[in-house]
């Protein structure tokens, strides 16, 4: 086992997990009573954060001078504030995939829900009210139309149930797509569609599966919503800030669009509150409290994923980071052959400062084989070098040989 480290988790995780981690030498806390606005108070001297619900501000960033990782225990990272972290030099991980299930069944429950009405059917009948013929008009799923939105882990897992059920599945074509997705494309039957219009414009039902970005910030706008028929339901158990809610009453209104919600704009970070919206009072909603990954098989899940990571941060690896730079940078690459001895990387970046040029990225691998060989550098500048800077680096003693690898 590698280094062992203080952590802080901000919201609770199962003892089994939090053991394990102490078992590991790791110095654990759990922050009760924990909020965004008194985390800083916690995070003093942590070297690592697990946040599952808590927001994590800036302010609370910058009062960690310790903080190395920051970890979602879930999916989506919009409640940390990643600007600050890579301002500070701190990873911030993830732990993608492991609540997918859990979403998925709470996506087809809230379909079930709304479709056969079973909130307002279940109040009636603890209000003392029979109603058989109010309850008795479901349109049923087989032969309907679902448009899943975002076919990431859970959006897939939502289609693999609902294919159960009968549904014909759609989806928007993505050319960024990895062969093993466009295999379980494939194999579920889901129709790719090359705009937005042409997906929404027949279905019965749509369901949103993707992150919080600028890009999807307010995805369901009145355009969204104009695409879709009389009478559609729509589903969000992905980010409340996805969908426009004041443009949704509207058209709850205007053409009987139903929903079933998890998540909400400016839906309260604490585990209860008193907190009301205007929609939640609409006839065609039915809602629940941002519990989708909220069942003890994802929890256990989840919890086994933030050991994971934490065991590859002790051991100087990382898993699932998502503030870090995932593209090629800088104008060029720069090879430099040099021998695997003390000081030569020292030499050759200090050749480059003098130059006042930037690395942006580097990579150092050594050659296999018995004690001393070589090892290449592969540096990615801010600005290519210039013939008399090469000639310098090619002085540099260690230096075995120099080329220019890759021009922007």
């Amino acid at each position: 086992m590698g280094e062992h480290v203080h952590i802080v988790f901000a919201d609770e995780i199962g003892t089994p997990f939090l053991q394990m981690l102490k078992d590991r030498g790791h110095h654990c806390e759990v922050a009760h009573n924990c909020s965004a606005e008194n985390l800083d108070q916690f995070i003093q001297d942590a070297n690592v954060l697990v946040v599952r619900s808590t927001r994590v501000t800036r302010s609370a960033i910058n009062a960690a001078p310790q903080l190395g990782l920051i970890i979602r225990a879930g999916a989506g990272t919009d409640t940390i504030d990643s600007q600050a972290a890579s301002e500070q030099g701190i990873y911030v991980c993830n732990v993608p995939g492991r609540n997918a299930a859990a979403v998925a069944e709470l996506t087809l429950g809230l379909l079930l829900a709304v479709d056969r009405q079973i909130p307002a059917a279940t109040a009636d009948l603890r209000e003392g009210r029979w109603a058989k013929a109010t309850y008795s008009n479901a349109d049923g799923l087989k032969g309907r139309t679902l448009a899943i939105l975002g076919l990431g882990e859970i959006g897939l897992e939502v289609a693999q149930r609902a294919s159960a059920f009968g549904l014909h599945l759609r989806a928007l074509r993505r050319s960024e797509r990895s062969s093993a997705t466009l295999s379980r494309i494939s194999e579920l039957g889901i129709d790719l569609y090359d705009s937005l219009q042409e997906l929404l414009h027949d279905v019965d039902i749509a369901s949103l599966h993707l992150p919080l970005t600028d890009r999807t910030s307010k995805f369901v706008d009145r355009h969204f919503l104009g695409y879709l028929p009389e009478g559609a339901i729509l589903l969000n158990t992905a980010r409340g800030d996805l969908v426009d809610e004041e443009a949704l009453f509207e058209s709850m209104n205007s053409k009987d669009i139903r929903v079933g919600l998890d998540v909400y704009e400016d839906e309260p970070s604490a585990t209860s509150a008193d907190w009301s919206i205007a929609i939640a009072g609409h006839p065609n909603f039915v809602g629940t409290h941002h519990i989708g990954a909220s069942t003890h098989q994802a929890q256990a899940a989840i919890a086994g994923g933030v050991v994971d990571v934490i065991d590859a941060y002790s051991e100087g690896n990382l898993l699932n980071c998502v503030n870090l730079v995932d593209r090629p940078l800088g104008a060029c690459a720069i090879s430099v052959r040099h021998r695997d001895e003390v000081g030569a990387l020292a030499a050759i970046l200090a050749c480059l400062r003098g130059a006042g040029i930037n690395v942006q990225q580097m990579q150092n691998e050594i050659f296999a084989g018995a004690s001393p060989t070589a090892a290449v550098a592969t540096i990615r500048t801010s600005m290519a070098p210039s013939a008399q800077i090469l000639h310098d680096l090619r002085q540099v003693d260690a230096v075995l040989r120099v080329d220019i690898v890759d021009r922007a």
